[in-house]
């Protein structure tokens, strides 16, 4: 029951990120999404800031909660460390929203240290933890490609080919936004398709015994 709602968790928290995210800057106006940054969204003086701090500790504590679940679910498919570690960077990265939310842009907490790093190897560290596992290979080439996706869109944004200027950074922030977020929700729920069918077989085995 516990793995079940943790990894519910992990579908739900980017949906929200999401919603807050970019259904947030329609509540300030005046702000340009192309030419601002996310995190602007929370600070002291925007209309938005009370809704968008919320959700970005809904976010960030689902994600720990999903962390949890990533963890329990790699166990049972016999994946513990590669699986655990992946669960970490999860983990952290999801900590580092929730603190993200809990100080909001101008406090130097805001960004919590660099910690929400961790996620750029998140994605990597979960197809690790899942290559012996049979079937999923859809997610596996999903998994790769974002682990790619994340790394590239954050060299651009620390400046690698000069891409970002003042009148495209919240455009790219947004590109990773969306690059590092999604695949928490689409792995939990593919781990909790998987997992219900493998209940009702044995469930079916059990009956069929009695």
């Amino acid at each position: 029951m516990f793995r079940r709602l943790s990894l519910s968790a992990g579908v739900a928290a980017p949906l929200i990120y999401l919603v807050f995210v970019f259904g947030g800057q329609w509540l300030a106006p005046g702000y340009d999404p192309a030419t601002r940054m996310i995190s602007e969204l929370g600070m002291a003086g925007s209309p938005a800031a009370g809704l968008f701090n919320a959700g970005l500790l809904a976010a960030g504590a689902l994600t720990v909660l999903a962390a949890a679940g990533f963890a329990a679910e790699f166990a049972r498919l016999r994946a513990p460390v590669s699986g655990g570690l992946a669960a970490l960077a999860v983990a952290v990265f999801g900590a580092s929203i929730l603190i993200g939310g809990l100080f909001p842009l101008q406090d130097e907490r805001h960004l919590a240290w660099g910690t929400g790093f961790a996620v750029q190897v998140a994605p990597l560290l979960t197809l690790i933890a899942l290559r012996g596992t049979a079937g999923l290979s859809g997610l596996k080439i999903a998994l790769f490609v974002v682990f790619v996706a994340v790394n590239a869109l954050l060299a651009v944004l620390f400046g690698v080919g000069d891409l970002v200027d003042g009148d495209t950074v919240g455009l790219w922030q947004r590109a990773y936004g969306l690059a590092i977020f999604p695949w928490i929700g689409v792995t939990a729920l593919a781990l909790l398709l998987r997992s219900a069918p493998a209940r009702g077989r044995s469930g079916a085995a059990l009956s069929g015994a009695r």
